[in-house]
C-alpha cells in the first residue's frame, strides 16, 4: 500500500482515530488509577502504602497487557486480529460499575484482591491499547506506519493530562460517584474509537491462499538486549517509587502522588517523541538539571525544616535518572516492528520488578532497617546495572560504547543519591528502634535528654528522660496547651474519654482514677512502641484501653451518647486522614457524645490549614465551632520538648461552647460567605486545594 503524504487530509483522517484512541485509553487508565486509589484511602487509614500497593497492581496488570499484546502482535501485523480485540474491550463492561469489596486479609493482599476483582479486566483492556494500535497502524496507509513508536508518546501525553487534571479539575469539581459515572461514559467512547480504528486497518490475506510460501521464522531479540530493556525499566520505576515514598511521608494524597508520576511520564514523552533527544543533548539536559539538584541539596541539608528544597532535590533526581534510563531505552529499542510486543513486554516486566523490589522486597527483607533513603540507594545500584547492561548489549551488536558524557551524568546522579543516603543516615542518628509497616515508618530516637516518637518526618510524641520528669505530657499536649487546659478544667465533664490516634499516649497522663479512656489506634505497632519505649500509658491513673482498628468502624460500635470528650488526634505523619473530617464522620462523633460534651480536633500541620474546613462543617451541621488562641512559647519551653499546637472544638451544647470561649483559650469562629460558598467535605467529596496551608 502506498504511503500518504504526511500532511494530506487522508493522512490526518487515517491517523486521528488512532491518536484519539490511544490518548483516551491512556487518559482513562490513569484516571481510574487515581479514582480507585482515592476510594480505597478511608478503608486503610490513608496510608502512603495504599498508592504504592496500587502501583504494584497496575504494573502487574500492565505486564499481563503487554504479554497479551506480544502474543497477538504477529497476528495484528498481518491484519488478522481486529474484531477479536474489540470483543476484549467490550467484555470489560461486564464488571461495570466497579464494586470495591473489603476482605479480611492483610492490607496489601486485601487491596490487590479488591483491585483484581473489580478493576482487573477493564484495566487489562486499556493497558493493551498502545501496542495494539501501533500494530494496527502498520496495516494502514499512514506515512509513519513503518515507525509507529510516536503513538507511545501520545499514550504518555494522555496519561500526563489525566494526572494533572485530577487534583486540579476533577477532584475539586466532582464527587466520587460523578467521577466514576463520567469515567464509564469515557470507556464507552473508547470502545467506539476502537471500532473506528479497525475500519482503517487493512485486512490480512488468508494463509490458505499461498500454502507453498515458506514460513518466516519468528524473530527473537538477543538476550543482552532483553536484559538491557529489563534493567533500564526496573531502575526508572525503582527511582519513581523511591521518590514517591519520600514525598508522601507527610501526606498520602493524590496531589503528591501525581508529582513524581508526572515527571516520570514527562521523561517518556520527551524520549519517545518523533524526534528524541540525541545522547549529547540528553546528557547536557541531565547535567544542567543536576546543577539545580546540587543547589537544592545544599539548602535541604542546611535547612531541614524547609520543604521546598527537598522537593526540588528529589524531583530533579527523579527527572535526571528517568531521562537517562528512558533515553537509553529509546536508543536500544528494536528496529524490527515484529519485536514491538517483546520490547514492551520486557519494559513492563522490568517496571514490575523495580516496583516490587521497593514496595514489598525492601520492607519485608530489611524490616526496621528499611529507611526511606535506603530506597534511593537500591535505585542507584539499578541505574548502574542498567547502564552496564546497555554497554554489554552495544558491544554484542558491534556498536561503539558511549564514552565520557553518559558516565558523567550517571556518576552525578549516583552522587546525588549518595547525598540523599547521607541525609537518611543523619536522620537516623540516635535511633533506638524503627519499623516500617503498611501504615507508616516509625522511629524512636533520643536527642538532648528527650525521647522522640517520629511518624514519617513528623514528631508525634516527646518524653523527658529525666526520672523526675517521666510521665509528663510534652509536645503538643503539654499542660499549658489548649488540650491540656481543657482536661485541667473543672468545667468539662470527663468520666469517659475517647481519643482517636495513640502516638505515645501523651493524653493518658491527664487520666484520673475512676475515668475510662479509650484510645483508637489503627496500627498495633504504634502501641507496641509506645509501651516499650515510653511510660505515659503505663503511668496513667485512668482505666486505659487501646482499641485496634479503623477509628470510624470501631467508634461506631460504642454506645450512643457514651463519651464526655472525643479527641481527634489521628495523623499519618503531618496529615489528618480526610475520612475522619467529613460530614458523615463528624455526625457519627456527635452521636457518640453526651449532652454537654465536646469534640476536640488536633489540626496542627505544616502543609494544611484545616480550620476553614472544620468551620464550614460546623456551619453545615449547625454546631458551634471554636479554635484556640495562638500559642506562644519561649525558647526554653521549646527546648524542653513543648510545641505550639492548633485545636478546633465543637460542642452541640451552647453553654459548653460559651465556657470554652469564656474560661479557656478558645474563640468562636464563624463561616464567611466565601466558606459557605464551598462544598462541605463528605465521604464522596474532598477538595484538598482549599486546605493547603499558605505561607
Amino acid at each position: 500500500m502506498e504511503a500518504l503524504p504526511l500532511n494530506s487530509p487522508s493522512s490526518w483522517r487515517t491517523g486521528l482515530p488512532f491518536r484519539l484512541w490511544v490518548f483516551l485509553g491512556s487518559f482513562l487508565l490513569f484516571q481510574v488509577e487515581l479514582i480507585v486509589a482515592r476510594v480505597l484511602l478511608p478503608s486503610y487509614g490513608s496510608s502512603a502504602a495504599i498508592w504504592t500497593t496500587c502501583l504494584v497492581f497496575y504494573q502487574a496488570v500492565l505486564l499481563l497487557g503487554y504479554f497479551y499484546s506480544s502474543r497477538v502482535t504477529p497476528h495484528v501485523l498481518q491484519g488478522r486480529y481486529r474484531w477479536a480485540h474489540l470483543a476484549v474491550v467490550l467484555t470489560a463492561v461486564v464488571v461495570l460499575p466497579f464494586r470495591l469489596r473489603h476482605f479480611e486479609l492483610p492490607p496489601v493482599a486485601a487491596i490487590l484482591l479488591t483491585l483484581t476483582l473489580s478493576l482487573g479486566w477493564p484495566f487489562l483492556a486499556l493497558s493493551t491499547t498502545s501496542v495494539v494500535a501501533q500494530g494496527w497502524l502498520t496495516r494502514t496507509s499512514h506515512p509513519s506506519r513503518e515507525d509507529p513508536f510516536f503513538l507511545y508518546g501520545t499514550s504518555n501525553a494522555g496519561a500526563l493530562l489525566a494526572l494533572l487534571t485530577f487534583p486540579f479539575i476533577v477532584e475539586p469539581a466532582l464527587d466520587l460517584e460523578t467521577q466514576l459515572l463520567v469515567w464509564y461514559v469515557g470507556y464507552g467512547l473508547f470502545a467506539l474509537l476502537a471500532a473506528l480504528c479497525i475500519r482503517n486497518v487493512r485486512a490480512g490475506v488468508s494463509e490458505a491462499k499461498d500454502t507453498s510460501a515458506p514460513v518466516e521464522p519468528r524473530p527473537k531479540a538477543p538476550l543482552a538486549s532483553r536484559l538491557t530493556w529489563l534493567l533500564l525499566s526496573a531502575s526508572a520505576n525503582a527511582l519513581l517509587l523511591a521518590v514517591t515514598n519520600v514525598l508522601t511521608l507527610d501526606a498520602s494524597i493524590p496531589l503528591l502522588w501525581i508529582l513524581p508520576l508526572s515527571l516520570y511520564l514527562l521523561t517518556l514523552i520527551v524520549c519517545f517523541s518523533r524526534r528524541p533527544p540525541t545522547p549529547t543533548g540528553l546528557n547536557r539536559l541531565a547535567v544542567g538539571s543536576l546543577v539545580l539538584a546540587g543547589v537544592a541539596a545544599l539548602f535541604a541539608l542546611a535547612r531541614a525544616q524547609t520543604s521546598l528544597p527537598s522537593l526540588v532535590l528529589h524531583s530533579t533526581v527523579l527527572w535526571v535518572g528517568c531521562l537517562l534510563m528512558h533515553g537509553n531505552l529509546v536508543w536500544c529499542r528494536p528496529t524490527d516492528s515484529r519485536l514491538l510486543g517483546s520490547f514492551y513486554l520486557h519494559v513492563s516486566l522490568g517496571g514490575l520488578a523495580g516496583t516490587l523490589m521497593l514496595a514489598l522486597g525492601i520492607p519485608l527483607l530489611m524490616g526496621s532497617l528499611a529507611l526511606p533513603y535506603l530506597d534511593h540507594g537500591v535505585a542507584g545500584l539499578l541505574i548502574l546495572a542498567g547502564l552496564a547492561a546497555r554497554d554489554a548489549a552495544r558491544r554484542n551488536q558491534g556498536l561503539p560504547v558511549p564514552r565520557l558524557a553518559p558516565y558523567v551524568s550517571a556518576g552525578a546522579a549516583v552522587f546525588v543519591v549518595g547525598i540523599l543516603a547521607v541525609s537518611g543516615w543523619a536522620l537516623a542518628r540516635g535511633r533506638l528502634e524503627g519499623s516500617r509497616t503498611f501504615y507508616g515508618q516509625y522511629t524512636v530516637k533520643d536527642a538532648e535528654g528527650l525521647r522522640l516518637f517520629q511518624h514519617g518526618s513528623t514528631v508525634h510524641g516527646v518524653e523527658n528522660l529525666a526520672p523526675e520528669e517521666r510521665g509528663e505530657p510534652l509536645s503538643y499536649y503539654h499542660r499549658g496547651s489548649a488540650v491540656g487546659r481543657v482536661f485541667a478544667s473543672a468545667l468539662i465533664p470527663r468520666g469517659r474519654v475517647a481519643v482517636v490516634g495513640l502516638g505515645i499516649g501523651s493524653l493518658a497522663a491527664y487520666g484520673r482514677a475512676g475515668e475510662t479512656w479509650d484510645f483508637y489506634e489503627l496500627d498495633p505497632e504504634v502501641e507496641r512502641l509506645a509501651r516499650r519505649h515510653f511510660s505515659l500509658l503505663g503511668s496513667s491513673q485512668a482505666n486505659v484501653r487501646v482499641l485496634a482498628g479503623d477509628a470510624r468502624l470501631r467508634i461506631e460500635e460504642a454506645q450512643d451518647q457514651g463519651y464526655d470528650v472525643i479527641v481527634l488526634d489521628a495523623f499519618s505523619s503531618d496529615f489528618v486522614p480526610t475520612h475522619l473530617l467529613t460530614r458523615e464522620a463528624i455526625s457519627l462523633y456527635l452521636r457518640k457524645l453526651r449532652p454537654g460534651g465536646i469534640l476536640l480536633f488536633h489540626v496542627s500541620s505544616r502543609l494544611f490549614n484545616l480550620v476553614p474546613v472544620l468551620t464550614r462543617l460546623s456551619a453545615e451541621l449547625n454546631v458551634p465551632g471554636l479554635v484556640n488562641r495562638p500559642e506562644t512559647l519561649s525558647v526554653e519551653e521549646l527546648a524542653s520538648g513543648r510545641s505550639p499546637s492548633i485545636w478546633f472544638a465543637m460542642s452541640p451544647n451552647p453553654d459548653t461552647a460559651a465556657n470554652l470561649a469564656r474560661e479557656l483559650p478558645f474563640q468562636p469562629v464563624g463561616a464567611t460567605p466565601e466558606m459557605l460558598g464551598r462544598r462541605a467535605w463528605t465521604d464522596g467529596y474532598v477538595n484538598l486545594l482549599h486546605a493547603l496551608a499558605t505561607p
